[in-house]
Formats: structure tokens, sequence, C-alpha cells
């Protein structure tokens, strides 16, 4: 499961990256969109593996976290 949550985290955080880049309104809603669904995913993924978080915020910065290999 460590290498589902490093996949789900990555694509998140992909996901952020790529909305803050985007100026496109409905490329923005589409990503936004992608982005909510990874979110939840990846909280689903977090509970499993029974670490803990605060809320969103600390969620994405345990994200970021995981995907530069420092968790």
């Amino acid at each position: 499961m460590k290498g589902n949550l490093f996949q789900l985290a990555k694509e998140y955080i992909d996901l952020i990256e790529r909305i803050e880049k985007t100026r496109d309104p409905n490329k923005l809603q589409i990503l936004d969109e992608k982005r909510a669904e990874c979110h939840w995913e990846f909280i689903k993924a977090l509970k499993a593996q029974g670490i803990q978080f605060k809320d969103r915020d600390h969620a994405t910065r345990i994200a970021f976290r995981i995907a530069n290999g420092e968790l």
C-alpha cells in the first residue's frame, strides 16, 4: 500500500501544480474536479495506513512530503 500512497500523493501534487499554472477556466474546472477526487482517495489511503492528519491543509502538506520522498 505504501507505493500506492506515494502514487496518490504524487498525482495529487501534480494536479495542484497544474492548477497553479493553468489560466483557462474550463481546464481549471476539470483539474479542480480531478484534484478533489484525488484528494479523497489520498485521504482514504492515509486513514488505511493509520496516518493521522488535522485537516485538508495538513493532508496536503503530508502529500507534498510523501511525493518528495521525505516520508
